[in-house]
């Protein structure tokens, strides 16, 4: 099982989240990326060595530390923003 790490920018825009997305996206990040982060679509271009997990219209964008065991999670947000600012 992987460490979860969050950025700090990223804590911020949880708080703006709706509860109910919040709760499944920490689910998801707790019970299915933290056990298998490969299990999700692997980015290119200026987004390399990031990956995007999609639930609904949401994404959460992760990038993975293998040398630490660690997930960073960059950002959790609709999927018409989300890449915004990365």
């Amino acid at each position: 099982m992987y460490h979860i790490e969050i950025e700090n920018r990223c804590l911020k825009e949880l708080k703006r989240l709706d509860k109910k997305i919040l709760r499944k996206a920490v689910d998801i990040i707790e019970n299915q990326i933290a056990l298998d982060p490969y299990n999700a679509k692997h980015l290119t271009g200026p987004y390399k060595g990031m990956y995007s997990y999609r639930y609904g219209d949401y994404r959460i964008i992760y990038e993975i530390i293998e040398k630490r065991i660690t997930i960073i999670v960059l950002r959790i947000g609709h999927r018409k923003n989300v890449y915004d600012g990365l």
